[in-house]
């Protein structure tokens, strides 16, 4: 009973930490949809290129909740997919915090985050080169979500679509903090530090959880040298917090949904067996 409390209050409170964030770019969209023009369409076309190297700076604030608030920017093509991507790979989730509390020194913090710049933003550049041209379609968005934005207040409308993104966002990370409290973090520790030969493949699956656990987990694992450099980042670089989870509520073409998460996933891996090989 005292763990079904626990893993509810996590849950709780794991959500409540993104609705700032869902509430300012949910208000954003609606004011985009009111104000917006030709010129926001070319405005965000023309700084297409660089969009990549911004997303990947603000994706290293601690938490997931800019990668949660990237998938609505995505699917109401305010950005594109080789931004979101970036954004996805450079996201920190627990990283910091941990590494922080835990007193680590910069040399060990900062080379993560350099990578995870630079791999977030050579890749999201590489995808937004052969990216369609960005057209905005929030009015569809609105409709899927069968909302009036046309007629209500925006800050209205901006606090309807956040309510509804985090009812939802609560009962799939309730779900995933009771799987992951069932499998228990002791078992996976132990998985990971037993097959050291496929830790980098290992790292990339766990970090695809989408829970604040998984990047508690390897940071863990790699402060306790349990795990290299390279597997720390692989798994870092996949973590996307429930970036990825909301990216599969919000946008209805799956198919796209599963290209995302397939390439953030590759790329990861890529940059880890590179590492690997350096380092």
């Amino acid at each position: 009973m005292e763990v079904m409390k626990d893993i509810l209050f996590d849950s709780i409170l794991d959500v409540l930490k993104l609705v700032p964030f869902l509430f300012l770019v949910y208000l954003f969209l609606e004011w985009l949809e009111h104000q917006t023009s030709g010129k926001m369409e070319s405005f965000l076309e023309k700084h297409k290129r660089s969009a990549p190297f911004i997303g990947s700076l603000l994706g290293l604030l601690p938490e997931c909740g800019f990668s949660t608030a990237a998938s609505s920017l995505y699917t109401t093509g305010v950005i594109s997919a080789g931004t979101l991507i970036a954004i996805f790979l450079s996201t920190s989730d627990e990283m910091l915090p941990i590494m922080i509390s835990a007193k680590a020194s910069p040399s060990l913090i900062f080379p993560i985050l350099l990578v995870k710049v630079i791999v977030a933003t050579i890749a999201g550049s590489i995808i937004n080169h052969f990216a369609k041209p960005i057209h905005l379609h929030i009015d569809d968005f609105c409709e899927r979500e069968d909302c009036d934005c046309e007629h209500e207040n925006i800050f209205k409308a901006a606090f309807e679509h956040t309510l509804k993104i985090t009812i939802w966002l609560f009962v799939i990370t309730l779900l995933f903090n009771s799987f992951i409290e069932i499998i228990g973090e002791e078992t996976l520790s132990s998985f990971i530090a037993s097959h050291k030969a496929l830790s980098l493949l290992t790292c990339s699956i766990v970090g695809l959880i989408p829970s604040c656990a998984s990047s508690i987990l390897i940071t863990t694992l790699y402060l306790e040298g349990v795990i290299s450099f390279a597997s720390v980042c692989t798994g870092l670089l996949v973590n996307a917090g429930v970036g990825m989870m909301v990216l599969f509520r919000v946008n209805p073409n799956f198919k796209d949904n599963l290209k995302i998460v397939g390439a953030t996933w590759m790329i990861s891996l890529i940059a880890g067996i590179i590492l690997e090989v350096i380092f």
